[in-house]
């Protein structure tokens, strides 16, 4: 079986438009990829497309502006469309369902790939009808690390890896493949193991998040720490993965902190609210002086 390349000139289809899916709208639009942003809350596609904005000027976001649309039809953003990328929260049930709907209504050509961190591939890949042409990706911020992880399913042909690579490197991002199917990828699962053990210093009350974020800094030269990262991630996408792991596991010590919890009960939820670990704007991490203490 051949699979169709990639092709600059074919639409993307970016399926949820919160922060993640702002961001991965953005890298593709400001490339010249024509790029529908899809979202079913009406709201939510006004928030982000101010945001993705924002995040251009000049030449770069005349590209943006021409190769950007919003719609609240899902069979429009899908029309057409070489690939269906979702983005929308980190639950399983969630994203099989969405994965089965798309599958449906998208052209037989067509790619499918979802956003997550931590779930493996085979089990969205097996909702979409189409496993042979489903891929998982974990991006960090295209503004400003460029990195994103790359794993396929069981099912996953060659040639639609080759694919990912392929769209990766065209929106400006550095891909690594993770070459066997395992949760979390790889090099995420370095940066789950320095979270897990960051949040149950500070919920255990070892340390303060200002401090381990200080030294980070400080030893990597870093514009901010894990708790800082935390929060522009936020912090309710931070509890969905914890949760995944434990419900993995069943191990207590993959239990999330009950700290995340109340932090998002009390409505610290990150970057997108103000007010996380640190509040925004001007979180205390960027003004000077901070990492003298």
């Amino acid at each position: 079986m051949t699979l169709p390349a990639f092709d600059p000139a074919r639409p993307i289809a970016v399926i949820g438009c919160g922060v993640m899916g702002a961001k991965v709208a953005w890298a593709c639009a400001r490339k010249g990829i024509p790029t529908r942003a899809y979202d079913i809350s009406a709201e939510q596609l006004e928030r982000s497309f101010a945001l993705i904005r924002s995040w251009s000027e000049g030449e770069e976001r005349k590209t943006l502006d021409a190769s950007l649309v919003a719609t609240s039809s899902l069979d429009g953003a899908l029309s057409g469309a070489q690939l269906a990328f979702e983005n929308v929260p980190e639950v399983m049930d969630l994203k099989q369902r969405i994965h089965a709907d798309i599958g449906r209504r998208l052209g037989a050509d067509a790619y499918m790939g979802s956003n997550t961190s931590s779930m493996l591939c085979t089990p969205l890949a097996e909702a979409s009808g189409r496993p042979a042409r489903f891929f998982n990706m974990n991006f960090t911020d295209p503004r400003h690390q460029g990195l994103v992880e790359i794993m396929g399913g069981s099912k996953t042909a060659p040639e639609t890896i080759l694919f990912a690579l392929t769209w990766a490197k065209a929106i400006g991002m550095v891909p690594l493949v993770t070459r066997k199917e395992i949760m979390g990828y790889s090099f995420n699962r370095l940066w789950r193991a320095i979270k897990k053990e960051v949040l149950h210093q500070v919920d255990k009350g070892y340390a303060e998040p200002e401090d381990i974020d200080r030294a980070w800094m400080l030893t990597f030269g870093t514009p901010y720490g894990p708790f800082g990262l935390m929060d522009q991630i936020g912090l309710k996408t931070i509890l969905k993965i914890e949760e995944t792991y434990h419900a993995a596991s069943g191990e207590e010590s993959d239990r999330p902190p009950a700290m995340l919890t109340a932090m998002i009960e009390d409505g610290r939820t990150g970057l997108a609210s103000g007010r996380g670990f640190y509040t925004y704007p001007d979180p205390a991490f960027e003004r000077p002086g901070f990492l003298k203490g």
